[in-house]
C-alpha cells in the first residue's frame, strides 16, 4: 500500500508500520513459517492495533541511535496517532504524529508548529488498497520464497498448551543467501549517498526537520567485506493467532575506508496489543500555528 507515514526518521505505510515491524523476516515452506505467516496475515487484517516499538543501533557496542515509538492504528481507515522519540549522537528529537481525514499532521516537541501534509493521490491509494494487499500476500511472497530457498528448514514453531506459539529463527553468515549478502554493501552505499544529500540541503526546507539523521551515517560507510553475520528472530503468537511480540536482531560486519573493523548490531523489538479495540487519537488544529508540508513524490515521505 502506498500511504506513507513517518517513523524513526523514515516513512512507511500505516498498515506497513505493522508489516514492517512484524514482517521483516518472512521465510517459506515449513510449518514454522506457515504458522508465522498465518499470524502475520491475521494481524494485518485486524481493524485496529496498538504498537510499542523500540529500535537500537550499535557500532562495536557503542550506541549510535535509538528510537522508541508508541502508535495507535486503525488499519481499516488508515487513521493513526502516536509519538516517536529518536536519539543519536547528534541529539534527541521527539515527534507527535497523526493521520486523519484532513491530512497527516507532524509536530516536533521543539516547536509549536503543526506541519500538515496532504496528497491528492490518497483517494486513489485507498481505492487500490485491496489490490495492494493482494500483491503483498502473493507476489512479494513468491519473491521472498525464491530468495530464501532451503532456509525454510530453519524456522521452528513451538505450541503451548493454551494454543499460543513461539516462532524462532537463528541464522549465521554461511546460511544467508548469497544474493541477500550481495545487497548489503549496496544498501550502505545508498545510505551514504542519502546522508551526503541531506548534509548539502541542511534545513532549507521545513521538511528537512523530519529528514535529519541523528547520527552521521557517513562515519559508518563500510566499504570492504560487508556482510550479515547473524540474524535472530523470536516471535510470540497468541491463541487467537495474532502476533503479540517480536524481536529481530541483525549483526553486520565490515571495514571502513581506513581499514577499521565495525560490528553493527540492530535490534528491533515490537509489542502489539489492543487488537480490534484501539482508537487512534485526533488533533484539533483550530487556533494552532499550522504550516503545509508538501508531499514530494519520490522522497522519503512518498513512494
Amino acid at each position: 500500500m502506498k500511504k506513507k507515514w513517518l517513523m524513526t526518521g523514515g516513512a512507511v505505510g500505516i498498515s506497513g508500520v505493522i508489516m514492517l515491524a512484524t514482517g521483516l523476516t518472512a521465510f517459506a515452506g515449513t510449518s514454522g513459517y506457515d504458522d508465522y505467516k498465518a499470524a502475520l496475515k491475521n494481524t494485518q487484517g485486524l481493524e485496529s492495533v496498538t504498537a510499542q516499538v523500540s529500535a537500537v543501533l550499535k557500532d562495536n557496542g557503542n550506541l549510535l541511535s535509538q528510537a522508541q515509538g508508541s502508535l495507535k492504528a486503525n488499519l481499516q481507515n488508515e487513521a493513526v496517532s502516536g509519538t516517536v522519540k529518536i536519539s543519536g549522537t547528534k541529539g534527541t528529537e521527539s515527534l507527535s504524529l497523526y493521520n486523519q481525514t484532513d491530512g497527516a499532521v507532524l509536530k516536533s516537541d521543539a516547536s509549536d508548529i503543526y506541519y500538515v501534509m496532504q496528497d491528492k493521490s490518497e483517494q486513489k491509494d485507498k481505492n487500490s488498497k485491496s489490490k495492494d494487499a493482494t500483491w503483498i500476500n502473493n507476489e512479494a511472497e513468491t519473491v521472498i520464497d525464491a530468495l530464501v530457498g532451503n532456509l525454510q528448514n530453519e524456522v521452528t514453531s513451538t505450541t503451548a498448551s493454551d494454543g499460543s506459539k513461539h516462532i524462532s529463527l537463528q541464522l549465521e553468515s554461511a546460511q544467508i543467501p548469497t544474493v541477500v549478502q550481495a545487497l548489503v554493501p549496496i544498501a550502505f552505499k545508498h545510505a551514504s549517498a542519502v546522508e551526503e544529500k541531506q548534509t548539502e540541503n541542511k534545513q532549507t526546507d521545513p521538511q528537512e526537520l523530519f529528514h535529519q539523521s541523528l547520527f552521521d551515517f557517513k562515519d559508518l560507510s563500510l566499504t570492504e567485506g560487508v556482510q550479515i553475520q547473524s540474524v535472530s528472530l523470536n516471535a510470540d503468537i497468541n491463541a487467537a493467532n495474532e502476533l503479540e511480540s517480536q524481536q529481530l536482531i541483525v549483526t553486520i560486519t565490515g571495514k571502513d575506508a581506513s581499514g577499521t573493523t565495525h560490528t553493527l548490531t540492530s535490534n528491533l523489538d515490537v509489542q502489539l496489543s489492543g487488537f480490534n479495540g484501539t482508537t487512534p487519537d485526533s488533533i484539533d488544529l483550530t487556533g494552532k500555528q499550522v504550516k503545509p508540508l508538501p508531499m514530494h513524490h519520490g522522497d522519503r515521505f512518498h513512494e
